[in-house]
């Protein structure tokens, strides 16, 4: 059985990269590029857009509507610790879902989910697991 493409947002999806290394942001963009064009089969917009850091990330957030956040924990200027908190405290971001991707321990881990994130996936990730949990996250089945 395949997706029900006429169940998903018709403006299609738009998702917010906060990630200090162009490597990783050049990589989870094309796994959602991937995901675009395979399961959508390009029908249902996907829209990437990416931060450096936390503070970048927030004034983005501000600025428009995002339908998920793709976080690190460990950036300069402004944590995904901190980025987390945030989202999680403004009424007009809180229900935002958010994926935190780092290569931060047990103790990270616990911190990120204490702090609200939806999931949390350990670096380095595999191609596959991110495609399946922006899928599973964003409901696209």
């Amino acid at each position: 059985m395949g997706i029900d493409l006429e169940a998903l947002p018709r403006e299609g999806f738009r998702v917010l990269i906060v990630e200090d290394n162009p490597h990783i942001i050049e990589m989870y963009s094309y796994v959602l590029k991937k995901l675009q064009t395979g399961e959508l089969q390009g029908r249902v917009p996907l829209d990437v857009e990416s931060a450096p850091d936390g503070f970048a990330a927030l004034k983005l957030l501000q600025e428009g509507r995002y339908h998920l956040v793709m976080t690190d924990l460990y950036m300069p200027v402004m944590d995904g610790f901190a980025l987390v908190e945030k989202i999680r405290a403004d009424p007009t971001t809180r229900s935002i879902p958010v994926i935190a991707i780092s290569a931060g321990g047990r103790e990270a881990q616990e911190r990120a989910l204490q702090l609200g994130v939806n999931v949390f996936l350990r670096k380095p990730v595999k191609f596959l697991d991110v495609k399946d949990t922006v899928m599973q996250v964003l409901r696209i089945r």
